[in-house]
């Protein structure tokens, strides 16, 4: 059975660029390169107040939470070869189950 897990990572773009891509072009991005496989549910990307960071939070299905930290470092690895996000990094991943929630 699989159980939904929520991973975030950071992303840190180049110092070079003056603003961040907006946060629901970035969500539409990775939709864009999500496959079936991924088995994802929600993405949500927030901007902070700094410039060349977004934070990066998706919330999918998997086995277990290492499966689902790998589906995400993919998914993103897929997403910023875009020239939107081209030269940005992803941090470390977070992952939590859903039911770790209490929802």
């Amino acid at each position: 059975m699989n159980a939904r897990y929520v991973v975030a990572t950071h992303l840190t773009g180049p110092a070079t660029r003056d603003r961040n891509p907006h946060p629901a072009a970035v969500v539409d991005l990775v939709w864009a390169h999500a496959t079936t496989a991924d088995r994802l549910d929600h993405v949500r990307v927030r901007a902070p107040v700094t410039a060349h960071e977004l934070d990066l939070i998706v919330l999918l299905r998997a086995a277990t939470a290492a499966d689902a930290v790998r589906t995400a470092e993919g998914l993103f690895a897929r997403a910023t070869r875009s020239p939107a996000l081209s030269d940005w990094h992803t941090d470390d991943f977070n992952v939590l189950p859903l039911a770790a929630l209490h929802i």
